[in-house]
């Protein structure tokens, strides 16, 4: 097993300082990697593309900016996937930018070797919306725990496949190396960005394999990871008598959520140091 831990899909945006607009609008009128899709006098949106992929996206709508009461200017990207074109215009902007701030970030895990498709991902404390997509087998494919535009969602899923399905050509050769390549990742927006090396302790993540236990407390297990309709019905006492053994019960002899706390914990400084750059300090 190996684990990886990164930032992922990132979102910042800011004021663009008077003096270095037309700069910037200079910048993305003319460099060669930059693909404009609109330009009139107080907005622009563009992108690089690799392929069939964006790579970065720019968008800057004063008036929208004004109205909302907003940051004018929005920057998206991956910083994982920027080629050394797309790192040298991010390098160029930065500097043009005041007031920056980061409105979401994904923490992903990576998990290679493991298959997750029998594992446990729970919210702890109280419950959120939940959905998930197994095979004709019963095995998980992609679990997500949160709404979409929330400001803290959590995913599972097999990342391998999805490479294979919509990654690039690099990226399908790197996933055939492996067996099983998972992720698991925290996506994090506006207050919850405060929370990115606090909110891996926000979950139950484990294998599922309780053979030792009662069939009765099986059952009421598989109710609660399986189907929360059913599970919703029980009473309160009941369904805080068994959450607390799914959060505490050891179904394994790898404690998975420990060592991704530990590799957060060995990261963290590199983590800090590129969330300060993108966010302009």
């Amino acid at each position: 097993m190996e684990l990886k831990v990164s930032l992922d899909n990132i979102t910042i945006t800011a004021y663009i300082k008077p003096i270095k607009l037309l700069a910037l609008k200079s910048l993305i009128e003319n460099h060669t990697a930059i693909i404009v899709q609109t330009a009139m006098t107080d907005m622009f949106k563009a992108i690089t593309r690799d392929g069939s992929h964006v790579r970065l996206l720019l968008d800057y709508d004063k008036l929208k900016g004004q109205a909302f009461n907003a940051r004018p200017f929005r920057m998206e990207f991956n910083p994982n996937k920027l080629r050394t074109v797309d790192t040298e215009i991010l390098n160029t902007i930065i500097p043009y930018l005041e007031d920056i701030a980061i409105s979401r970030v994904d923490l992903a895990f990576d998990l290679f070797e493991v298959d997750c498709s029998e594992f446990i991902l729970e919210k702890k404390g109280r419950p959120t919306a939940t959905k998930e997509w197994r095979d004709q087998n019963g095995k998980l494919e992609t679990k997500y725990l949160g709404a979409s535009r929330s400001e803290k969602q959590i995913r599972l899923y097999n990342k391998k496949v999805e490479q294979l399905e919509n990654g690039s050509e690099e990226d399908k050769e790197f996933a055939k190396q492996f067996q099983h390549w998972w992720r698991l990742e925290f996506q994090l927006r506006s207050r919850s960005v405060e929370e990115i090396f606090e909110v891996i302790d926000s979950v139950i993540f484990k294998p599922f394999v309780f053979d030792d236990l009662p069939i009765e407390t099986q059952i009421y297990l598989v109710a609660y990871t399986r189907n929360k309709n059913v599970w919703q019905k029980l009473h309160r006492n009941t369904r805080t008598k068994y959450k607390k053994i799914l959060e505490t019960y050891q179904t394994s002899d790898t404690d998975y959520l420990q060592l991704m706390k530990d590799l957060l914990k060995h990261e963290r400084p590199v983590l800090e140091k590129q969330l300060a750059y993108y966010g302009g300090r």
